[in-house]
């Protein structure tokens, strides 16, 4: 892009039209004063002159009466031819009063006749009046020689004095004026002088101009076009993001003032922005917060939908499966006394009894099953009261202690809490802790250790944990958050039906806990019943939450401590 021209730079920049409109009024001001200066140089210079032409057109005067009393004109002419030579004068007459030049110090102006209504002569004789007595300002007249320099003209009447008219034999008594002394000085030396004066003082005006702009300059730049280059450069750089942009405040007038207002303006704006910024991060992690809630719950949704759907379905199918189930168990067991009683020993006795036994050991499994569908579908029903934690814990261990002891498993207890009273279901709680004892052992088929743990909450006081650690091969990560889904089990057809956990899950619901669940391939699983102490409000599972991961503790927690 061109540059752009000096107007257009002069008229774009306040500084420059700043400093042009004081340099201009220096400069007339200088230029006043320069002119008024040589006017009154001039004035009080031709002042000084007329003064002394008229003292030696007075001197003149009073030098030539004797003379003229006398009517020596030769004295006379030679004292004007004299004074006629003298520097600076240009000439030397004296008029009669008809006009006629009687005495000059140039010998051919005698005898001529000056014009009356001259220029030179008006003063005089204005109008119709014979003679008047005008000043010296009118009897003096400046004007310029064929020659090209002013000549300063003095005219000075010969007036009737008293004994002039008794020793003149040419003049009555009546007459005023006797003549006209006309002395004309040159002005050039004067005129010379002046012009010096006036390039000297041109000069040194020209010389006061340069310094009082060069000042005018420095102080402009210094005071009007820094600061407000400064303020450009400011609003330029916060107008393009820079909130950190500050003006040095050096001075302490409006402009300073102005510096310091914007200070503060970005200052405001960059807490502002900074508040923005922190309310941004915030609200983008509350978004993903409750992203992560909504996530939660629809699954949470998911779940309670599903366990809805399958503890209907269960309690149907459990009251539809338990009357045959019966009826085949008695009938097993009343084949097999018959055939004991009437079949004789060999081997399709043995036979029959073994399909027998194992009629009734399906049958028994069946029945196992219809009750945990019956227990899954019980949401309701739990009697709640206060319970001895530990005491449950023994009533499990004993219960569970044949069991153990077939499994080559070792049983260690921490029963940490010294104000074990609860108020729950014991007998739920009972039944969580043996299916939980339950999958620990059968995590272990080699063998191994069985951990049971009971301790407060160290986040909340109001809640007590319980808790089942086993040593075996622990829950692989992609089934993990599936563990608590009814039905689903990693065993084989022959274990179980996956009803043990969800069955555990539900239970812990209901009294308004949660179960966490740390687990490591390889290393063991430890599950955590987390307890309220006194439930505070009744089950909603609308409202539940579910959460399992390994290794950190995570839980499937309600919604509505969350």
């Amino acid at each position: 892009m061109a540059s752009s021209s000096w107007p257009t730079r002069i008229r774009s920049s306040l500084s420059a039209r700043l400093f042009v409109v004081l340099l201009g009024a220096v400069l007339l001001i200088l230029l006043g004063n320069h002119q008024i200066a040589n006017w009154i140089r001039t004035r009080v210079v031709q002042e000084e002159v007329l003064s002394g032409a008229e003292r030696a057109s007075t001197f003149l005067e009073g030098s030539l009466l004797t003379e003229m009393a006398e009517n020596n004109r030769q004295h006379i002419d030679d004292a004007i031819r004299s004074l006629g030579e003298g520097p600076d004068v240009v000439g030397v007459r004296i008029y009669n009063k008809r006009g006629e030049v009687a005495f000059s110090s140039d010998s051919a102006e005698l005898g001529t006749r000056v014009d009356m209504q001259a220029e030179a002569c008006f003063a005089c004789h204005e109008t119709e009046l014979p003679l008047s007595s005008p000043s010296i300002e009118d009897l003096s007249q400046i004007h310029v020689h064929e020659a090209g320099f002013r000549v300063l003209r003095l005219i000075t009447p010969i007036r009737n004095r008293q004994g002039c008219a008794d020793a003149c034999h040419v003049h009555d008594q009546d007459d005023t004026v006797l003549g006209v002394l006309d002395v004309q000085m040159s002005l050039a030396k004067t005129d010379a002088a002046m012009l010096r004066a006036e390039r000297s003082s041109l000069a040194i005006g020209v010389a006061i101009a340069l310094l009082l702009g060069a000042a005018l300059a420095f102080i402009v730049h210094r005071g009007v076009h820094q600061p407000t280059r400064q303020l450009i450069r400011g609003t330029e750089a916060l107008a393009a993001g820079d909130l950190d942009i500050r003006i040095p405040e050096e001075r302490t007038d409006e402009l300073g003032q102005l510096a310091d207002s914007f200070n503060r303006m970005a200052g405001s704006l960059k807490q502002a922005n900074d508040e923005l910024r922190h309310w941004s991060d915030t609200l983008a992690e509350r978004v993903r917060d409750k992203t992560q809630e909504l996530a939660a719950i629809h699954k949470q949704m998911v779940q309670v939908e599903k366990t809805s759907s399958l503890g209907k379905m269960a309690a149907t199918v459990a009251h539809e499966l338990n009357n045959p189930l019966s009826g085949i168990l008695t009938c097993s067991r009343l084949v097999a006394r018959k055939v004991e009683r009437e079949m004789p020993p060999g081997e399709a006795r043995e036979r029959t009894l073994e399909n027998l036994e194992l009629i009734r050991s399906e049958s028994v499994r069946c029945g196992n099953i219809v009750r945990d569908l019956l227990t899954y579908a019980r949401e309701g029903t739990h009697e709640l009261a206060p319970e001895h934690l530990h005491s449950l814990v023994d009533h499990a261990i004993s219960l569970m202690g044949h069991h153990m002891q077939l499994s080559e498993v070792e049983l260690q207890t921490d029963l940490a809490l010294e104000d074990d009273e609860v108020v729950c279901d014991g007998e739920q709680i009972v039944q969580s802790l043996l299916a939980l004892m339950i999958n620990a052992i059968e995590a272990m088929p080699e063998g191994g250790s069985l951990t049971l743990t009971t301790g407060s909450d160290p986040t909340d006081d109001r809640f007590v944990r319980l808790g089942v650690a086993d040593i075996g091969s622990g829950i692989p990560p992609e089934v993990r958050d599936r563990i608590f889904d009814p039905f689903f089990s990693t065993k084989n057809e022959t274990k179980g039906v996956g009803l043990g956990l969800a069955v555990v899950f539900g239970i812990v619901r209901r009294h308004g806990g949660e179960i966490l669940v740390d687990s490591a391939p390889g290393k063991g699983t430890t599950f955590t019943l987390r307890l309220p102490r006194q439930p505070t409000r009744p089950y909603r599972p609308e409202f539940e939450s579910v959460a399992v991961a390994a290794g950190s503790g995570t839980a499937a927690r309600r919604s509505d401590e969350s």
